[in-house]
């Protein structure tokens, strides 16, 4: 690989958006494949590609290097810090579904996956839920200083 094509990947404080879709993308494919074929295992793909990105960073998530080149380039960019909580609720989300379906609680891994699909349906349509919610943890851990 070349090193250019390397460095396309190199982001330091923001994520071009594209990247950030293919990745959503991603997981919502993965979701919905399981719930479709009701096989748990499914859902153990997105939480390792979750677990990769989280740990080596988004030049090595296989959805955005997959999925990426499926939406047209973009500008418009994402906090790397934004999207590190966003990766970790996914990560929650993912391994609570997860959990639940191997311990037969459906009822639990559904609503988890539940959560998980609106979220990633919303910022799909332009509404970071998760950054709605870090800012209200800043916010309110900046009054709770005060």
């Amino acid at each position: 690989m070349s090193k250019n094509a390397a460095s396309a990947y190199d982001c330091i404080d923001e994520v071009p958006l594209h990247r950030v879709r293919g990745n959503q993308l991603g997981i919502l494919l993965s979701v919905v494949a399981s719930v479709l074929t009701q096989q748990a295992w499914v859902l153990a793909i997105p939480l390792a590609v979750q677990l990769i990105g989280r740990w080596a960073g988004i030049r090595y998530n296989p959805f955005v290097r997959l999925l990426s080149p499926l939406f047209p380039k973009s500008t418009r960019t994402e906090s790397r810090e934004l999207l590190r909580f966003n990766n970790l609720l996914a990560i929650l989300f993912l391994a609570t579904a997860l959990i639940a379906w191997l311990l037969q609680a459906k009822a639990v891994a559904y609503a988890s996956l539940a959560m998980l699909t609106g979220a990633v349906v919303a910022a799909l349509c332009g509404f970071c839920v998760g950054c709605f919610m870090y800012f209200q943890w800043k916010r309110f851990r900046a009054k709770r200083v005060r």
